[in-house]
C-alpha cells in the first residue's frame, strides 16, 4: 500500500482548481504578489454554497469582542506583531510558520481583504474541524493541516475544479481511487467528509515520510511530487521550500504561504475583529442513519418534509441524489429531528425508492392524455422549468439522465436563458 501511495505521489497532482478570475494583488513592503491563481478565488466560491442563510454574525460578538473594537473596525496590525505571532505559532507546531513576506501578505489577505469569508470559514469549522482534528491526531500529524481544505475548496464539499478535482480536499479521480476512495456513477467519496479526510491524511503522511519536511509535503499536495522533485534538482539539491520556491509552479509558490497565512487569521481572528458566521446547520443538529437499500432523496422529502436541497448539502457524496443498493451500509445524514420519523417510515421509503417505482409526482407537469400517448410513443416525457431551476437541477431528478442528454433532446432551446414555464423533453 505504501509503495502504491509513493507512486501516486511521484506522478499525480491532486489540485486542479485552475480557473482564474477577479485577480487580486498584495503589496507587502516592496514585494508585489500577484494572486491570479485560484487560491484567492476559491474563497469567493463560498458565496455560491448553500451553507449560509444569513450575512450577519450569528454568535454573540459582544462576548467575543474582548478587545473592544468598533463593529466594522479593521484593526491596524503592524508587520512586527504578525511576525511575533507567527514565531509563536512555530514554537507550538511541527510546521514552521516562517514570517516570510508572502506569509505576511496572505495573513493580511485572510484577516483584512477576505475577512467576511474568513468569518464563514470560522462558522464552518464547527461542522468540519472535529473530524479533521480527530484523524490528524490519530495519524500523529500537525493539527494546522486542518486548514488545507480552506485553501483547496473553501470548505465546500460540492466544489469541483475545471480539471475534475472534487470535494473538500480536491482529489482528482485517479488519485482518489489510488487512495481507496470510491468514485462511481452513484457514489463519490471525494465529497464524503470522513473518507476523504482519511485519504488526505494518508497522502500527506506518505509525502512527509519522503521529504521529512512539512512545507515540501504540502507543496507536493498541490502540484504533485514530480514538480517538487524537479524544483529540488534545479536548485542543486536544496530541500528548503523558500530556497526552491522560484523553481515551483506559480500556484505552488503561493500555496504554502497561503496555508500559513490562513492558519494565522483563523487563530488570531479576535485580534482582527473577526467572528464566526454560522452555517444553516451546526454539528450537533445533524445525525446519520445507515442503510444498504436504495433511497431516493425525493422520496425522503415526500415522507419527512425535509428539502432535497438540504439532503444534498448534508450528503454531497451522492451525485444522483439517491443512496444506491450496496453490500455495505451507507450513511445518510439528515437533521437529527428527522431521524425518528425516518425510522418509522423507512419500509415505505425503501419500497417507493426501488427502481421500478415511478418518478416523484412533482418531477414533471400534469399532462393531457394526448400528451402522454405522444410521450410514450416518442420515448420522452415533459418537464416544466420552475423558478431557479438550472439544467443540472433537472438532470439530477432523473436516473441516468445527463445534461448532455437534455441538450441533445432539446437542441432548439437556449439553456443559458431558461425561462420559468418552458417545457423541456426528458428522454426515458
Amino acid at each position: 500500500m505504501k509503495r502504491c501511495a509513493a507512486s501516486v505521489l511521484m506522478f499525480t497532482s491532486i489540485s486542479g482548481f485552475c480557473q482564474l478570475s477577479n485577480q487580486d494583488t498584495i503589496v507587502q513592503d516592496s514585494v508585489t504578489i500577484e494572486l491570479d491563481d485560484p487560491i484567492s478565488r476559491r474563497l469567493d466560491s463560498t458565496f455560491l454554497a448553500y451553507y449560509f442563510e444569513k450575512e450577519d454574525f450569528t454568535t454573540d460578538t459582544l462576548q467575543l469582542n474582548t478587545f473592544n473594537f468598533q463593529p466594522n473596525e479593521i484593526p491596524v496590525v503592524p508587520d512586527s506583531i504578525i511576525v511575533e505571532r507567527l514565531i509563536r505559532m512555530s514554537e507550538m507546531s511541527p510546521i514552521s510558520f516562517s514570517p516570510d513576506k508572502r506569509t505576511i501578505a496572505f495573513a493580511r489577505l485572510y484577516a483584512e481583504k477576505k475577512r467576511r469569508l474568513t468569518s464563514r470559514m470560522l462558522g464552518l469549522a464547527e461542522l468540519y474541524f472535529p473530524v479533521f482534528e480527530e484523524l490528524l491526531i490519530k495519524n500523529q500529524m500537525p493539527e494546522e493541516l486542518k486548514y488545507l481544505p480552506i485553501i483547496e475548496s473553501a470548505l465546500n464539499a460540492k466544489a469541483t475544479s475545471p480539471m475534475g478535482a472534487a470535494g473538500l480536499w480536491q482529489f482528482m479521480p485517479g488519485t482518489a481511487k489510488q487512495m481507496g476512495l470510491e468514485v462511481s456513477y452513484y457514489i463519490d467519496e471525494r465529497r464524503e467528509l470522513y473518507q476523504s479526510t482519511e485519504a488526505a491524511c494518508k497522502y500527506l503522511k506518505d509525502a512527509y515520510n519522503i521529504y521529512k519536511d512539512w512545507h515540501l509535503a504540502i507543496a507536493s499536495y498541490n502540484s504533485g511530487a514530480g514538480n517538487v522533485n524537479k524544483a529540488i534538482r534545479r536548485s542543486n539539491g536544496k530541500t528548503n521550500f523558500w530556497e526552491i520556491i522560484q523553481y515551483l509552479p506559480r500556484e505552488t509558490q503561493n500555496y504554502v504561504p497561503a496555508l500559513l497565512g490562513c492558519a494565522y487569521a483563523m487563530k488570531y481572528h479576535r485580534e482582527h475583529n473577526i467572528y464566526p458566521i454560522e452555517p444553516s446547520r451546526r454539528n450537533f443538529e445533524i445525525d446519520t442513519v445507515w442503510i444498504n437499500q436504495r433511497v431516493k432523496f425525493s422520496v425522503v422529502e415526500k415522507y419527512l418534509k425535509v428539502s432535497i436541497k438540504e439532503l444534498e448539502y448534508l450528503n454531497p457524496a451522492y451525485p444522483k441524489l439517491l443512496v444506491p443498493d450496496t453490500k455495505e451500509d451507507r450513511p445518510l445524514v439528515m437533521p437529527i429531528v428527522y431521524i425518528g420519523l425516518f425510522e418509522s417510515n423507512k419500509d415505505s421509503i425503501y419500497a417507493k425508492s426501488k427502481r421500478s417505482s415511478s418518478l416523484p409526482t412533482d418531477s414533471s407537469p400534469k399532462r393531457t392524455k394526448g400528451e402522454e400517448k405522444n410521450n410514450e410513443r416518442e420515448g420522452f416525457i415533459y418537464y416544466t422549468i420552475r423558478k431557479g431551476d438550472t439544467l443540472w437541477d433537472v438532470a439530477q431528478r432523473y436516473d441516468g439522465v445527463t445534461m448532455d442528454d437534455l441538450k441533445s433532446e432539446n437542441s432548439h432551446l437556449n439553456f443559458k436563458k431558461l425561462k420559468t414555464g418552458t417545457k423541456i423533453r426528458i428522454p426515458k
